[in-house]
């Protein structure tokens, strides 16, 4: 018996531990590939817009050469070059990003995206009136420069006489 045992168990072992019979197969599950869904994608957007808005300028840059070429990176880019600090250069890029890619996002992703867009065009005009108006003030004061140049010539004249 001590050898009709031994010789099962040592059979098992050269089998690799197997039955001799097959088990009842269980079905592998099935591994589903979900994409993030709607609102998980806009807490994505909102989550990138609350660390762009706390970088300093050499985050930014960084974050800037470390996008690649894909609608999406564009999109982030362009949310990048949004910032409150950015130059007028960079906020132009922005638009033509926005621009170009928008198109590409989800409905719920451009509504919130539209938003950056807006407050850069916003942005651009202020800066536009804003160099209108030192321009105006530069020439009020060369103006002003010319008639207290004339006053003086005036007054010379007089203290002349």
């Amino acid at each position: 018996m001590n050898k009709a045992c031994f010789g099962a168990a040592l059979a098992l072992m050269l089998s690799g531990c197997t039955l001799p019979f097959p088990l009842l197969q269980q079905p592998e599950p099935k591994v589903e590939v979900k994409e993030p869904s709607e609102a998980q994608q806009l807490n994505a957007w909102l989550a990138l817009s609350d660390t762009v808005l706390h970088s300093n300028d050499s985050q930014r840059q960084q974050a800037l050469g470390q996008l690649q070429n894909t609608p999406q990176a564009e999109l982030k880019r362009a949310l990048w070059q949004s910032h409150p600090k950015a130059s007028t250069s960079q906020r132009q890029q922005a638009q033509q990003l926005f621009q170009q890619h928008l198109a590409t996002a989800s409905p719920a992703e451009q509504q919130l995206l539209r938003v950056y867009q807006s407050y850069n065009q916003e942005i651009l005009q202020m800066q536009r009136q804003l160099v209108d108006r030192q321009q105006q003030v530069n020439n009020l004061t060369k103006k002003l420069k010319e008639l207290a140049n004339i006053e003086q010539q005036i007054n010379d004249r007089k203290f002349q006489e």
